[in-house]
């Protein structure tokens, strides 16, 4: 079975430099490192907050589920996301977007698993 899509759409911390290209430019520009994380740090503590919660919450989800699932994040302010929440008439973050059929907004994490494994089991009695 290929593993479940889950896209999770939710407002992001944004830090300069997230890639290797990146790295080195920023390098080579003379920005350090200390400086794009008191950027990330400028951000108000809930912000901060939620992003670790979440953080924590995909971490335990990735565990979890192991190879059944793909997690994609996006930013909620990214044109992806904007898209993403029109489409989906999303209203609230984070939400998860599962294989672009099932859509919950929230933090019950016992509804996103049994949204997964509702899923899992459909895709499992269908190949077999």
């Amino acid at each position: 079975m290929k593993p479940l899509t889950v896209e999770v759409v939710s407002n992001l911390i944004t830090v300069l430099g997230g890639c290797s290209r990146c790295e080195l430019l920023f390098k080579e520009a003379g920005v350090n490192a200390g400086a794009r994380h008191e950027d990330a740090a400028g951000y108000p503590a809930e912000m901060q907050e939620e992003l670790a919660r979440l953080s924590d919450w995909l971490g335990e989800l990735s565990r979890l589920y192991r190879h059944r699932i793909r997690i994609l994040l996006i930013d909620a302010k990214s044109p992806l996301g904007l898209y993403k929440s029109l489409l989906h008439r999303i209203r609230r973050y984070p939400t998860f977007i599962i294989e672009k059929k099932e859509v919950y907004s929230g933090w019950d994490r016992r509804r996103i698993e049994a949204l997964l494994d509702t899923r899992m089991q459909a895709a499992d009695f269908h190949h077999t």
